[in-house]
């Protein structure tokens, strides 16, 4: 969220203001950079599956994130003034692979610590309030400088947000790597031997997984599409200064966090599809009425109308997830191999998919049909084009996700089925073992 809201208009924007890349370009280039990421991203899954030491089947990988994050996000969130697309393109791809290689690994690591429907989406439900707390805390970088009487301008404050990152992500590594077990799957009897693409292209005709990455398509094209114009509406439909602005995204976050047992609440007592559906519904409904609000175009209106929006913001995120979980777990029920990182990686892709459509249609949009420049005075009609990407293509994009969440085939009984075959082959594996033991 970070990158999208603060870190593209960066680059978008105009010398002194911004690195200087302009609009079109910078959606660009973000939407390359992730169609890149679908070659990278099943070799990474792929990797996590294949590779293992002797601290475990994952550990390894996120110690690795750490120098390649680090050193990445120094020059992505410090660039010079004047950098050109060579600087972003570099340093942007060694920020991805390290990203990817984080988000898979960890991603991966939870069908084989929680066994349950229900266990499942509570523990992406914490990473997922963790990382909303941390996006919370970068996003507020502008409004605590400000309150600190520190002025800063937009280089300064993503330059913050890059050392906090820079500074948290070893002790963030360290404590999972210290205090998490890292098992082997349940019903896991090999491990992958090669890359296969014959693997993946079965997930992704099946009516599980094919419908899951479906749905976070367009949940992170939407995501997306919000994140990269949020300070333009902010500043430009609804009159907020960097501040006020800082502040509504502390309190979007907020609501979010907030909101977060209770659509894991919703989860267990019907099922993962159905507060799917309803938390997707919501965030349509929530972002399409941004636009009958902007021509009141003040401060106040965008903030209630942000707060709403909030509620349902993480629901799609951990839940998605969470489901990805049963998928694995049923996969490897049919073959006895544990593909999670293959699964991860290819949720991740279509979810970097999704992102890059956002940058580089949205800022198209945006920039050549709407007539939108940052930095510069626009007419009333430019200026409501850019609420109308913002509001209109992501309310559609949350209402479509919503109706293929609805007919998801993976229901709690059929992964209560898969759990007991799974449990009657470790019992039926170990019962010999036991019986050779005792005589």
């Amino acid at each position: 969220m970070p990158l999208g809201v603060y870190l593209a208009p960066l680059y978008a924007n105009e010398a002194p203001h911004g690195v200087g890349l302009g609009l079109e370009l910078t959606g660009l280039l973000f939407m390359l950079l992730r169609f890149w990421d679908i070659v990278t991203d099943p070799v990474m899954g792929y990797m996590v599956d294949r590779y293992r030491t002797p601290l475990g089947r994952v550990r390894h990988w996120i110690i690795l994130c750490v120098p390649i994050l680090g050193i990445s996000t120094f020059f992505v969130y410090m660039p010079p003034v004047g950098a050109g697309p060579g600087y972003f393109i570099g340093w942007m791809l060694v920020f991805y692979v390290g990203f990817t290689l984080l988000q898979t690994s960890r991603s991966s690591w939870v069908p084989a610590i929680a066994s349950d429907y229900d266990d499942r989406s509570r523990l992406f439900l914490w990473p997922e309030i963790i990382s909303v707390f941390s996006m919370l805390i970068l996003l507020a970088v502008p409004l605590i400088l400000s309150t600190l009487g520190v002025e800063a301008d937009r280089f300064g404050q993503v330059a913050v947000m890059g050392w906090m990152m820079i500074l948290t992500l070893p002790v963030a590594a360290a404590l999972s790597c210290f205090f998490v077990p890292d098992p082997r799957l349940r019903g896991e009897s090999k491990s992958v031997e090669k890359f296969e693409i014959r693997p993946l292209i079965e997930a992704l005709r099946g009516p599980m997984f094919s419908r899951l990455v479906t749905m976070e398509l367009l949940v992170s094209t939407a995501i997306s599409v919000t994140a990269a114009n949020f300070l333009f509406v902010a500043e430009y439909a609804f009159g907020a200064n960097d501040a006020q602005t800082s502040m509504t995204l502390m309190l979007f976050f907020v609501m979010a966090i907030l909101a977060l047992p209770f659509w894991l609440w919703l989860a267990k007592r019907t099922e993962k599809r159905n507060a799917f559906f309803i938390a997707t519904t919501f965030s349509g409904v929530a972002f399409i009425a941004f636009i009958p609000l902007a021509p009141f175009g003040n401060f106040t209106t965008f903030l209630i109308a942000s707060l709403i929006a909030g509620i349902p913001f993480s629901a799609p995120i951990f839940l998605s997830r969470a489901m990805t979980a049963d998928v694995v777990e049923w996969q490897a029920a049919q073959t006895g191999e544990n593909r999670a990182g293959n699964f991860y990686a290819l949720l991740t892709s279509f979810n970097k998919v999704g992102s890059s459509l956002a940058f580089g249609v949205g800022y198209f949009l945006v920039g050549r049909i709407a007539g939108f420049r940052p930095g510069q005075e626009n007419s009333d009609g430019a200026t409501f084009g850019l609420v109308l990407v913002f509001g209109f293509l992501p309310g559609l994009l949350y209402l479509l996700a919503g109706q293929l969440a609805r007919r998801y085939p993976l229901t709690r009984a059929v992964q209560e089925e898969t759990a007991r075959k799974l449990e009657g082959r470790v019992e039926i594996a170990s019962g010999p073992a036991e019986g050779t033991a005792g005589s």
